[in-house]
């Protein structure tokens, strides 16, 4: 872990702009679609790259020394390209950038790696002349649960298809600024001018105050994250510019809000995804059910069907039990569930991670262990995986009918 906090100081400064995602598979390659490489939003590259954000020519690019130090290789010589057939006339219709050439100066590149799938990945552009292409672009990529955990610990809980983008010296000390998503518009009770409200209240809130045209688990699961995320923003701008307005008497009491609302932010997202969950499966039905049930020993899954009295009366048939885990991404991190209730044979774990490696998903099958992913996000997985998966609806229908 020493070296990779010395790496994040070095780039905790203003020269430094740092882009943090989790690799997809069509990142990896897995997927075998027409992106070829990473992913890159146009943010990113027109700050880091801003000699290809342009429609004068088609497809414009360049080149880029990097390094991947995370896994100790040598420099090499990335393409930075932007797709933008769209913007002409004939075949195409691709709007995107990405930074490819990762296997052309050696070969088994880990940014192309299919095991790296749900990766978190740093990507750190050496800017020190804002308006012009970066001079060199330094690569991180975790090798594993601890690495990743210390990274959150600092920026906060990077969810699959999102990411972070700011200057190292903002975002490593937790106030970067917020993905580029319009905050809702909606009419916020008075007393959250005051007081910040609990995960539990904003999603109650959100559900009167917002109608959808979704029908399905799957969908709503998503849309419900996405307009909570927005609402979020609108909440924390309605809270925190009161505060402002009210002035500070000393330094200590500003740096005191900032750290409030820096560690909000970090913590925001890990309860919500049971929190809606929780709704959703009491919409279509799903009612019997026990959160945080204690099993064996201090676990506590997330949740336990029917319900933790029945988890523990030895006479409940074991297969007429269910758990489900609840993991933002499941890579290296699906095996902190297998033994969170003994009696359960098969464990189904819910996840928005955007694909998982046929690797990875054989020790997942082979542990008894079921991905349950949002349908919308099946496409992200590779063909040979998205058999084996189960969407949400289809697990409250399973789950409903147990008796």
């Amino acid at each position: 872990m020493t070296s990779l906090s010395q790496w994040i100081e070095e780039k905790n400064q203003d020269e430094w702009w740092i882009f943090i995602k989790r690799l997809s598979a069509n990142d990896t390659g897995l997927t075998g679609g027409n992106g070829v490489g990473i992913y890159v939003p146009k943010a990113v590259v027109a700050k880091a790259l801003p000699s290809i954000s342009s429609t004068c020519c088609q497809n414009p690019d360049c080149s880029l020394t990097a390094q991947i130090t995370s896994h100790g290789l040598p420099e090499q010589t990335l393409r930075g390209i932007y797709y933008n057939n769209r913007h002409f006339e004939g075949p195409g219709s691709r709007n995107e950038h990405r930074l490819t050439r990762w296997n052309t100066d050696f070969r088994n590149s880990p940014a192309q790696d299919p095991e790296n799938t749900g990766a978190l990945a740093i990507f750190a552009f050496h800017v020190p002349h804002l308006g012009r292409d970066s001079e060199f672009l330094d690569i991180w990529i975790c090798k594993g649960l601890e690495e990743e955990e210390f990274v959150e610990s600092k920026i906060g809980e990077v969810i699959p298809g999102s990411s972070l983008f700011d200057r190292g010296d903002r975002l490593f000390a937790g106030f970067a600024i917020s993905p580029a998503k319009e905050p809702t518009n909606v009419r916020i009770p008075q007393a959250w001018e005051d007081r910040f409200p609990s995960g539990e209240e904003i999603i109650t809130f959100l559900l009167e105050a917002f109608s959808s045209q979704k029908t399905t688990p799957d969908e709503l699961i998503l849309e419900r994250r996405e307009s909570e995320y927005r609402l979020f923003r609108q909440i924390e701008e309605f809270h925190i510019l009161h505060q402002v307005q009210k002035g500070f008497l000393s330094v200590d009491e500003f740096m005191q809000m900032a750290n409030s609302v820096s560690n909000r932010r970090k913590s925001r997202s890990g309860k919500s995804l049971e929190l809606h969950l929780e709704h959703i499966f009491r919409q279509f039905g799903l009612n019997s059910f026990s959160i945080q049930c204690q099993t064996e020993g201090r676990k506590k899954p997330d949740f336990i069907f029917p319900s933790c009295v029945d988890y523990h009366d030895s006479g409940f048939p074991s297969h007429n039990l269910r758990m489900l885990a609840v993991k933002t991404t499941c890579k290296d991190r699906w095996r902190q569930v297998l033994n969170e209730a003994k009696r359960v044979k098969s464990i189904h774990l819910f996840t928005l991670q955007e694909g998982v490696s046929p690797h990875q998903m054989e020790e997942m099958t082979s542990e008894n262990v079921k991905l349950v992913v949002p349908k919308p996000l099946h496409t992200k997985y590779p063909d040979e995986v998205r058999g084996k998966l189960m969407t949400l609806a289809d697990f409250i229908v399973e789950t409903k009918s147990i008796r």
